[in-house]
């Protein structure tokens, strides 16, 4: 069973309280009864391993049994500046991020972005994103559930992101390749990630990221769509400085 993301106040004297959707998701979909052990954990901080005492509708205690804080780093934080993409695409794409360890995640509008989202509908946007990073989180046990920000425009973010290390994918078979780029040094502090839409980086983009400190990488003569992309370059970080190696 994965961990359970849950609010500082939930618990009080090693007991925990559980209610809302988590609530629900756990008694009503994952049949959780009285006496199970589950994990429990606060974004960024520790762990729980816990007992549950009662499952009631709408209402889940459980009985602290021990913690574990939280590791040191062992990668870089990621940041995930990704293109707008239709639908179901975005959805797959921000999962899969979240699985392979990315910390913060911008939704950029770029020059070839076609979706484009009304301001109303932006923060039901954002909270349904948010949502399936966290799920995401829990199922991958991660230890921090990864922050979903307003979409912004590719300029904006481009000369404000000061991660140590900055890449932007360009489709161009000519260019460094992300594994060479990556081996060629240590793993940083952190590092952000340009990834374009299915029409890519226009030439002004690729310029003004340069401009900024991104060095343009390759993933070779491929042309990937754009969930495809952001899968296959958070593995090769994760490979290189991280813990898929």
């Amino acid at each position: 069973m994965p961990v359970f993301f849950i609010e500082p106040d939930a618990i009080q004297d090693d007991c925990v309280a559980i209610t809302g959707p988590l609530a629900h998701h756990l008694i009503e979909s994952l049949r959780v009864q009285a006496g199970e052990e589950i994990w429990l954990a606060q974004s960024g901080g520790p762990r729980f391993r816990a007992r549950t005492l009662c499952a009631d509708p709408g209402r889940l205690t459980a009985a602290i049994l021990y913690r574990l804080e939280r590791p040191a780093a062992s990668f870089p934080r990621i940041t995930l500046g990704l293109a707008l993409v239709k639908g179901d695409h975005m959805d797959w794409a921000i999962q899969k991020a979240a699985e392979l360890g990315v910390a913060r995640l911008v939704p950029l509008i770029t020059s070839r972005t076609v979706v484009r989202v009304r301001a109303e509908r932006v923060p039901n946007r954002i909270a349904r994103w948010a949502t399936i990073a966290k799920e995401a989180a829990q199922q991958s046990m991660r230890w921090e559930v990864p922050d979903v920000t307003e979409p912004e425009s590719f300029e904006t973010w481009c000369a404000r992101e000061k991660s140590t290390c900055r890449l932007l994918l360009w489709e161009n078979p000519q260019g460094r390749l992300l594994r060479e780029s990556l081996r060629s040094t240590q793993s940083p502090e952190s590092v952000a990630v340009a990834i374009g839409p299915e029409g890519g980086f226009d030439d002004q983009e690729v310029t003004r990221a340069q401009h900024n400190g991104f060095e343009t990488v390759s993933l070779g003569p491929r042309i990937l769509r754009t969930e495809t992309a952001v899968l296959a370059t958070l593995a090769i970080i994760q490979h290189e400085w991280a813990d898929l190696g």
